[in-house]
This record gives structure tokens, sequence and C-alpha cells, in this order.
């Protein structure tokens, strides 16, 4: 992919990142001449038409967003089956990684990162646009502190067509809200929610909720029950504390009403926090006493007007001295010489260490971390940077690799292909290929093989693939309700072999009233006979009508 043109004006530079939806690369837009970063959906989205044509409509909206905070969406556009998204590129890292690294951050920070977190989703749900996965994954930290939401568009077309999925949670479920738990419907108090979660976590460096399962810690969002941040951190301000607990309330109602309304309550905690740790007026500070004049010798007139220029010449003869005994030491003692930095990346520790000895420089290891680019101990990163110009004895500082980080691959075999994506996840692992086979004696739908097998050691990302138990003599292939009245579905669902089992209403500017916005089963797929089938119906247009 990497030198790919697409749109005849981006061409793909290096991939910078990867994620279940998308593959995002740094790009140069030929025809503006600036970098972007653009967002390729993975082939099993892009073969989704439902999902394509949603992400399509809903990324040209997260386009109308014009936000400081808001990562901009440039393009949309397709290219040899890709779909793909022109966005504005960031750099710097994501929230996730800096609370990996610096959690729990100070109060003040991570106010002032949830204060702009806050005033980009206001300005989104003004626009009616709910990201429905805030996470600290998709916030974008630039290194002059600003903060860039990502993934409006794909959020909001994922949450469409994942909820064709039976118990499908959408987002990420440490940060899931409650009613995303249940399957309901998401409204802007949902975003205020995991927002909530973002700060606890900032705070803490815990997320709210944990279990061994990710649907053990779903039903602890509907309990509502974490760790008081006060036990936690038992120096957080208290209209802090109160904030993430209106934030993280169960019931949305029991929320801030809107994001408006927590954006005001974290900038009044910034401002009583800054107003106690601030210096007082010069006009609160206390007389100070000066080299003996005190304020009753000012008062009576007997300040001694000759101390200043007293001290004024001792401090000039002071900095006199001064300058002669730095000159002097500047001619009579030679200045080191100076050598070129080396290359040291992609170099084994012993080897970097005596490519510096040969040049009378010194070596200094001040991280290591986990990467699959490099074997363990070889050196990731330098500082300065080769070519630099430095005097000998000088000390180079490099990050080490602890080589690619393993994770155990968790038992799949006995869940649904929901729970198993959910357990690869928490492990830090992808769902990879879906294949199918037919066995009697495993409850239908459920994962009968794995490969790697359960407690094998692989690279941290790395896909597992999975075999599911599907009866293919019983099967019955989903029509595409999609745009016709419920009624008329309700009628129809019996003669196939399907079940009604709910609607529930939304509003819509493309279907009129009574119409089937969505569904789940999705369109065609092949599910068992007897499948209940559930339906968004349109409640006619949100928009009011001119008078």
């Amino acid at each position: 992919m990497i030198g790919k043109i697409l749109g005849n004006r981006y061409r793909l530079i290096e991939l910078i990142g990867e994620g279940g939806m998308a593959l995002v690369y740094q790009a140069e837009d030929s025809l503006l001449c600036r970098t972007v970063a653009v967002k390729i959906l993975r082939p099993q989205y892009a073969n989704d038409s439902e999902f394509v044509d949603r992400f399509r409509r809903e990324a040209r909206a997260a386009a109308s967003l014009a936000h400081p905070s808001v990562v901009n969406i440039f393009d949309v556009g397709q290219e040899d089956g890709m779909d793909y998204i022109v966005m504005e590129y960031i750099p710097g890292a994501n929230l996730k990684s800096i609370i990996k690294k610096e959690a729990p951050l100070p109060v003040e920070r991570a106010l002032e990162i949830t204060r702009q977190i806050a005033s980009a989703l206001n300005h989104a749900h003004q626009r009616n646009i709910i990201h429905r996965d805030i996470k600290p994954h998709n916030i974008l930290i630039t290194p002059d502190g600003q903060v860039k939401v990502t993934d409006f568009g794909i959020a909001r077309a994922v949450s469409a067509s994942s909820f064709t999925q039976t118990g499908m949670v959408v987002g990420s479920v440490h940060y899931a809200s409650p009613e995303q738990v249940r399957g309901g419907l998401v409204g802007p108090q949902s975003d205020l929610y995991s927002l909530g979660c973002v700060l606890y976590e900032m705070l803490t460096a815990k997320v709210p909720f944990s279990g061994d399962t990710s649907i053990a810690i779903a039903l602890q969002h509907l309990q509502g029950e974490a760790v008081p941040i006060g036990q936690l951190r038992p120096e957080t301000p208290p209209e802090v504390v109160a904030l993430v607990e209106k934030a993280m309330a169960v019931e949305p109602s029991d929320r801030y009403p809107t994001a408006l309304a927590m954006l005001k309550e974290v900038t009044a905690a910034q401002l009583k926090i800054q107003r106690e740790a601030g210096t007082p007026d010069a006009m609160e500070m206390p007389t100070e006493v000066w080299s003996g004049v005190t304020p009753e010798d000012l008062e009576k007139g007997k300040e001694r007007k000759w101390l200043p220029w007293v001290l004024l010449g001792f401090g000039g003869s002071f900095l006199l001295v001064l300058i002669v005994a730095l000159f002097f030491l500047n001619v009579f003692t030679p200045p080191r010489p100076e050598v070129r930095v080396p290359s040291l990346v992609g170099k084994e520790y012993n080897e970097a260490r005596q490519l510096l000895a040969e040049r009378k420089l010194k070596i200094k290891i001040v991280n290591r971390l986990f990467n699959s680019d490099y074997p363990s101990g070889y050196v990731v990163s330098q500082r300065p940077e080769a070519g630099q110009p430095k005097r000998i004895n000088t000390e180079i500082e490099v990050v080490l690799s602890k080589g690619p980080q393993l994770v155990r691959v968790p038992r799949l075999v006995g869940k649904t292909q929901l729970e198993a994506e959910l357990a690869l996840e928490e492990a830090g692992l992808k769902l990879g290929e879906i294949l199918s086979e037919s066995n009697p004696d495993a409850p239908q739908g459920t994962v009968i093989k794995q490969l790697p097998a359960e407690s094998t050691q692989i690279e941290q990302g790395a896909s597992v693939s999975i075999t599911l138990n599907i009866t293919t003599t019983d099967l019955v292939q989903v029509p595409n309700f999609i745009g016709r009245p419920l009624s008329e579905v309700r009628a129809e669902l019996g003669s196939i072999g399907l079940i009604y089992n709910q609607a529930t209403l939304a509003p819509s500017d493309i279907y009129p009233e009574g119409v089937v916005i969505d569904q789940k089963p999705v369109p065609f797929e092949r599910v068992a006979t007897g499948t209940a089938m559930n339906f968004i119906v349109s409640s006619g247009s949100a928009v009011e009508p001119t008078p």
C-alpha cells in the first residue's frame, strides 16, 4: 500500500495506526501540498454495503463539524474497492498511551483534557451528532497539549451496523454506558458517561470497572459500583470527585443534561483549583522589610537614600570581576572537540556502545519498551539524532527494545462469536478468519475450534481464527426489510420462518413514520429458523417544519 495514490492526489507514505475497523496511513495531498491522514476501511467492513452507505453518510455529517478539538475530515472516497476518509494529520500520541506512561495525571491536566473533550462533544451534540465511542484511544493529544477527538463518522456507522448483532456492546466495554450495554437507544448522555470513565482513568490510572471477561465488565456498568476516587487518590478535590460521579451515574437522567452543563462544571472546578493554588494579588502581599528600611522609616521620611547606591556599587564590581574571570577561562581553557553522533537505531546495545566509544561519546539507557520492529536489546530511538555535532564525553540517550509483547490466547471454545470477539479484545488480540462446521454435540453458533490454541503465547495485536458450529439444514436468509412499512413486514415474517420480537422508535429525516430504518439480524444474513427479529422504526422527522 505504501506509495499508492488514492483519488489522484493522496500518496500513502507510512502506516501510522491500525485498529479493528481501519488502517491509518500518513499521506501527502499533492493538490494542496499538505500532510494528511488517510483511514482505509478493512475488507470485512468494505464488503458490507449497508455499513459502507452509513459510513459515508455519517462521515460527511462529521465533516460538518468545525471545532479546534475535533479532527477535521477533508474528503471521503472509494478506489479499487477500498473505502477511505481523508482527515487532518495530528502529530503526537493518543490519550491511552499517555495514561499508560504518566497516569495518574495531575488533576489540573486531567481537567483541562476533559474540558476540551466536553467542548468538542457540546459542538457535535448541538448538531445532532453523537460519538458513541469516547475512549482514550480516540483522543489525540498534540505536543502542545491540544486535544483532538477523532472517529465521529466511524463510531456512528459502526453503531448502526453493529446494532444487528444480538448483545453487541458498541464502543470499548471499559467505557460503554449502561444504555449501550443494554442495547438501548444512545443519546448525548452516553458520551458524557464515557467521558466520566476517561476522567476516572486519568485521575487514578485505572479503568472504573475490570473483570475476567468483557461480559463481567459490562454488567458492572449496570451496577455502577466503581471504587470511589477518594479511596484510590484521597487528595482529589471533592468537586472533581462529584463531577466524575455525576457523569458516571447509571441512569442518564441523573447525569449532566448536556455537554455544555458538564463543560461549565469542569471549568468551575479548574478555576477553584487555580484560585486555591495561586499567588495573592500584589495589593494583598505583606509589606517587605528591605535592607533595614522599615515601613516606619518610610512614614517618618527617614529613608536612607544612600543605601541603594552602595548596593549598586558592590553589585557592579562583582559583575565586572565575574566577566573578567569567564573571559580568562574561555581564553586559556581549550574547548572540547566536537564529533558527529552516529546512527544507533536498529543496532544491538553493545554494538551501539562500541560505536559511541570510538567517538569518545557515552551511552545512557533512558527506557526499555516493547517493540515489534526490533529484537530485545536493540536500540529503538536515540537523542540527539544521528549526524548532530556533540562535544566528546557527551551522553547519548537511547531507548532499548524489550522485543514484541506476548500475550496468552484466551479460551474461545464454547463461546459465541460476540463473546469470542470481546475476549480477544480484552487480551489485546484480534478476531481473524471465521470458518463454520456442523457439530451436533455442540450448541448452535458457538466456537468449536480456535487457532492458535488456548494459552498459546503470541504477539499482541495478532489475529486468532475461529470455527463456529453452524447447522446448515435449518438456515434461512434474512430479507432486507429496510424501507418497508413495519405492518407489512410483520405479516410476512411467519411465512419465511422468522419471529417478530420488538420494534424501537427513532426519528428519521429519510424514512416516513412507520417504516423500518434498521433491523437485526442484518439483511441477507443466514440465521436459524425461528430467529427473533428486532427493528428500529421511524417515528417521523426530528426537524420541525417551518411555518
